[in-house]
């Protein structure tokens, strides 16, 4: 059987132009480091790729979130525990010589003085700045949330802290002038998503599934009175020592030592659950890398290439292209060969 010029030439063209386009696509493949370009070239890969990805954005989002977290809970932590330690100066060494009989009215003064001092460093420390904020302040206190008023009485973001109270669900509030209940501003949690599975219940989000972000500095601090009208603050328990030392009564004295030792160790019960969620963070923050790790490995394995196979086949490619070509010098007409070369 005779086959046609023309059909010759048109099986040809098909072969050349399948030797061509499979050496342009594993060229592309190579420069570009992927297995296919088009989701269609393959569905199923393609399909598990963009979950991967999803996946992966959504993990390094949380990974995200949990070092900028770790890092100012890693800062709180080290300015609670120099709080501690003044806190621990004053108990075991300043107070305790000043309720030593030998120490007389000009010594209790002195240690007033040096109480003050120390009660300014206390200050210094709950207002301390990382980053653009200040984390003691509430959810996003971008001002110091401490300060003294004219007569010596702390205040939180403007805020006799005296004056603070706590309702039943945990919100604090105090009474204006007005005789009005007011939300402590910036008071209120924020919590962050770092891998929990955040969810919402209805309307409410489900704080459970969220990691509290935020500090609340009058919670760590103290806040309102006792029965007995003794302030719960450790700032200003140590302003009525300093009061009681220089206008010396030994029982109130007594009092409010005791008070403010009890008080120091809720503040380490605080530090301690700073800590507590440091290591927690720290855990997170492995886990996650991990993840993000793992996610990686699946897309590339999912798209990318094996660059000794690609290198392999992009030789054969090369070859059959060249075998080709060589074929068509002999099988076509000399003008339409000159065409094509």
């Amino acid at each position: 059987m005779r086959v046609a010029d023309k059909t010759t030439q048109r099986n040809y063209l098909k072969y050349l132009n399948n030797a061509r386009n499979d050496y342009a696509e594993t060229n592309m493949k190579i420069a570009s480091g992927n297995r296919f370009i088009k989701l269609s070239d393959d569905v199923s890969a393609g399909t598990r790729m963009l979950n991967s990805r999803v996946e992966l954005f959504k993990s390094e989002k949380q990974l995200s979130n949990v070092q900028a977290i770790n890092s100012e809970f890693k800062a709180v932590e080290d300015s609670m525990m120099s709080m501690n330690d003044v806190l621990n100066e004053i108990i075991g060494t300043k107070l305790v010589k000043a309720a030593t009989e030998t120490t007389g009215e000009a010594g209790r003064v002195t240690i007033a003085s040096e109480i003050r001092s120390m009660k300014e460093e206390l200050i210094q420390f709950a207002n301390m700045k990382f980053a653009t904020k200040y984390p003691f302040g509430g959810s996003t206190a971008k001002v110091a949330p401490f300060s003294l008023s004219d007569d010596g009485k702390l205040l939180y973001n403007g805020i006799d802290v005296d004056s603070v109270q706590q309702r039943a669900d945990g919100t604090r509030y105090y009474v204006d002038a007005n005789g009005v209940e007011q939300d402590i501003a910036m008071d209120n949690p924020l919590y962050l998503d770092i891998g929990l599975g955040v969810r919402v219940d209805g309307d409410s989000f489900n704080s459970v599934s969220g990691f509290e972000a935020s500090f609340s500095g009058i919670q760590i601090l103290g806040f309102g009175k006792t029965e007995d009208g003794i302030p719960n603050n450790l700032i200003n328990i140590l302003t009525e020592i300093e009061d009681k030392l220089i206008n010396y009564d030994q029982e109130e004295f007594g009092k409010l030592q005791k008070h403010l030792t009890d008080r120091v160790d809720v503040f380490r019960t605080n530090v301690t659950d700073i800590g507590a969620k440091t290591n927690f963070l720290d855990t997170m923050e492995t886990r996650l890398t991990n993840q993000v790790d793992n996610y990686k490995f699946r897309i590339d394995e999912l798209v990318g290439i094996n660059d000794a196979e690609e290198a392999t086949q992009q030789s054969m490619n090369d070859y059959i292209l060249k075998a080709v070509i060589q074929m068509g010098s002999k099988i076509l007409p000399v003008s339409l060969w000159d065409y094509l070369r």
